[in-house]
């Protein structure tokens, strides 16, 4: 299932291409993304799809919720039009 992936996390040295990697690596392809920095932390908003229909949302989210500078995540029903 197709969805978009919010996490907020700390601005930590590698923390974005941790993030990256852990999606790309449990199969998933990312559309698109959006960041935002205030406070020494960011926001990233990940459209993403899975690579086979075995793949969950909810799995990877618990898998990026256990990153040590990850603060919080949460999974949206992916934008109107979107692929």
């Amino acid at each position: 299932m197709s969805g978009r992936i919010h996490v907020d996390f700390d601005a930590t040295e590698g923390a974005l291409l941790r993030l990256l990697g852990l999606v790309e690596r449990r199969g998933f392809a990312v559309s698109g993304l959006a960041m935002r920095a205030a406070d020494g932390r960011f926001t990233l908003s990940l459209d993403v799809a899975p690579r086979d229909p075995a793949r969950r949302l909810d799995v990877v989210a618990a898998q990026l919720r256990r990153l040590v500078d990850v603060r919080g995540v949460s999974i949206l029903p992916p934008e109107p039009g979107a692929p």
